[in-house]
């Protein structure tokens, strides 16, 4: 009897490790679609159906210069009106702050002070100051930039990258390329991306870039809090010999110590 136990056991316990192995081996995975369930993606937008609002936690830029931005151009043309002092363009200052959007949707700005902002598109709020700011200066010039614009892309297999937006035209393939592309594992033909509307609520598109058909949608232009996940197909042998391997090895070791006292 104890010959049987000893010949089989190493066999008896790779199937029992190997059962457990396989009910863990895609425990990992995100916003998987239950069996059995029906569920519809929304139409994919090419082109965002809506201009980015400002919310809270977003941070931004804020500058801006009477006559029409006068003194921006005056910069970039190297020209100096007299005045002491190098007054740098929207784009080139050094040492432009940004504000954070409180979580009551204000902000404190110089010169107009707690001002509400959330709710706003980029558009919007420039169009807004400058009309306040119109009561002071002559034909304010305002430039609003956002500066923390991000997406966050989960590769398939691997560590999730936040990916920052430098260009407001930034494409869905170029986001994932930022993120350092997709995992050996992940699904190309298989990619969700999560969109939060005005509502709070998240539409939800199912993506395939595995066809050279599906140039159109890689092209699609995400948005700042976009979420994108690429499916994976996890590698059972390699995974389940990653698994079960150390303890198979482990336990011939031990029954054989054990044979040679008996």
């Amino acid at each position: 009897m104890f010959r049987f136990i000893f010949q089989f056991s190493p066999l008896l316990i790779f199937i029992i490790l190997l059962n457990s192995s396989c009910k863990s081996l895609n425990s990992n995975a995100l916003f998987q679609i239950p069996k059995g369930e029906e569920f519809s993606f929304d139409s994919i937008p090419l082109i965002p159906k809506d201009d980015y609002k400002i919310g809270p936690g977003d941070r931004f830029s804020f500058v801006f210069a009477a006559n029409n931005g006068e003194r921006f151009i005056n910069n970039l043309s190297g020209f100096n009106d007299g005045e002491s002092g190098n007054i740098r363009s929207a784009q080139g200052s050094s040492n432009i702050n940004d504000y954070l959007v409180r979580q009551d949707g204000t902000v404190e700005i110089p010169i107009i002070g707690n001002y509400p902002v959330a709710g706003l598109t980029i558009i919007e709020l420039e169009d807004s100051l400058s009309k306040i700011l119109a009561k002071t200066y002559n034909n304010p010039f305002v430039q609003i930039r956002i500066t923390n614009q991000r997406v966050i892309v989960f590769p398939g297999r691997g560590q999730a990258k936040v990916v920052y937006l430098q260009n407001v035209n930034t494409s869905l393939l170029e986001a994932i390329a930022l993120s350092g592309g997709i995992s050996n594992e992940g699904k190309a033909n298989s990619i969700k991306l999560m969109r939060k509307k005005p509502s709070g609520k998240r539409e939800i598109y199912k993506i395939d870039l595995s066809s050279i058909h599906s140039m159109q949608q890689a092209e699609m232009i995400v948005q700042c809090n976009d979420y994108i996940y690429i499916d994976y197909r996890p590698r059972y042998a390699s995974s389940i010999s990653e698994r079960v391997g150390p303890w198979v090895g482990l336990i011939t070791s031990s029954l054989a110590i054990i044979a040679i006292f008996r």
